[in-house]
């Protein structure tokens, strides 16, 4: 076994060694539109890592790829830094500069090194981290491999596998089976995704079912935006802003109701901006607080997400309309504002199903549904209330699988005396 994976090691390490160039032209090109993809390059290379603030406690390195796994684990990440020293890596800088935002200083924050035995190596050199939690569907084989060698545990937090992404890691099985082996212990979201972490090569007695810790990030103190009413397109993606801005020109009851735009990707703001102008909007960027005669806001600042949830008509949430998986509907849930989904919810099939199941949320799948689902919510208050109020229930229902996985880490790393 040993000697097999190994060599299986080996090829897929001389994969990554010769598409290292192609990674470094594609994050010298992102860098253009959001310079901070350069600002701590080597640490992808396994350098310049920050300190520790060198306390009497035993190390964890959690390993959230980006924006929308850094806002996920916040529950537990905190739950653990009660007891341990917190080391995070993200890859993208939108995650990156929220951790910095909702974590403490005490939190190391870095670029997560490839994933190349020797780049994985010096990380784990530096930090010496007593474990590793990936968060959600990070299956990293070098990550995995190195810190199976050097007994480190190693630990699938909120595992979800999609069905897409089963596909994918289906594909890659003649390696995938033997990393999946070298895990310590999984927590997945549910028994579906069990099924398929099984199916891929899982241990029966190393996973369990948790459920999701997403359900517990509630931000009901959040203040909401001021700002006349609005429906709001949220973590939209290219091609959903086009279906968004023609279904709320269609809109015929929204006499003083304006078009908030949130794209997943903040660079894309002034593209947005053009494609509503050219469609006849007044439009402006939310940067732009002097400009008062609008029908359409352009969402240009990150982090503030939550506090249009909070104040929103309705919320269509993005990635759903074109088959991008979908963004979490929790937030919105918790913060009560209706929801609209697209049919492209790969990503969060389970909670999706839930929602639907409860006549939490409306899902469409075209510009006439879309229209017929704001006028739907914006003429009948009482049953977008309705709607409102039972998707807070399926969040209220599905708390405290922090506490089971956070609990778990603990008991297995135990604390420094």
């Amino acid at each position: 076994f040993k000697y097999t994976f190994y060599m299986k090691l080996v090829i897929y390490n001389l994969l990554i060694l010769i598409l290292i160039p192609v990674f470094s032209l594609r994050i010298f090109f992102k860098s253009f539109s959001d310079s901070d993809y350069t600002s701590r390059f080597a640490n992808r290379l396994g350098n310049r890592f920050s300190n520790l603030s060198q306390k009497n406690k035993k190390i964890i390195w959690f390993h959230a790829v980006s924006l929308g796994e850094v806002i996920g684990s916040e529950p537990l990440i905190n739950k653990l830094a009660e007891h341990f020293e917190i080391v995070i890596t993200t890859t993208t800088p939108t995650g990156l500069r929220k951790a910095k935002e909702i974590f403490p200083e005490e939190i190391v924050i870095n670029y997560a090194p490839w994933d190349l035995v020797l780049i994985v190596n010096r990380f784990l050199n530096f930090y010496k981290p007593d474990a590793i939690l990936i968060f959600e569907t990070e299956i990293w084989p070098s990550m995995i491999g190195c810190a199976f060698h050097k007994s480190i545990p190693l630990y699938l937090v909120n595992g979800r596998l999609s069905h897409k992404s089963f596909q994918a890691y289906a594909i890659s099985s003649w390696l995938l089976k033997n990393t999946l082996k070298q895990i310590t212990y999984s927590f997945v979201q549910t028994s579906k995704h069990k099924e398929r972490f099984l199916e891929l090569g899982i241990e029966e007695n190393c996973i369990e079912v948790a459920g999701s810790v997403k359900f517990d990030i509630c931000n009901t103190d959040t203040n909401p935006i001021k700002a006349d009413p609005f429906i709001l397109g949220a973590s939209t993606h290219p091609g959903e802003e086009e279906i968004l801005l023609k279904a709320y020109k269609r809109l015929q009851v929204k006499e003083g109701i304006k078009l908030f735009l949130c794209p997943r990707h903040t660079d894309r703001a002034g593209e947005i901006v053009k494609q509503a102008a050219t469609m006849g909007f007044k439009v402006k960027l939310y940067s732009d607080i002097d400009i008062e005669d609008y029908d359409v806001c352009i969402i240009d600042s990150t982090g503030l997400l939550s506090s249009f949830y909070a104040s929103s008509l309705m919320s269509f949430v993005g990635g759903s309309l074109v088959p991008r998986g979908g963004h979490n509907l929790i937030e919105p849930a918790a913060l009560g504002s209706p929801i609209i989904i697209g049919p492209h919810t790969f990503n969060f099939e389970d909670i999706v199903n839930q929602f639907l199941h409860d006549q939490a949320c409306i899902q469409v799948s075209s510009e006439d549904e879309l229209l017929t689902a704001m006028e739907f919510f914006v003429e009948d208050l009482k049953s977008a209330e309705e709607f409102a109020r039972r998707a807070k229930e399926v969040v209220e229902r599905n708390k405290g699988s922090t506490e089971v996985q956070a609990s778990y880490i603990i008991r297995q790393i135990g604390e420094k005396s």
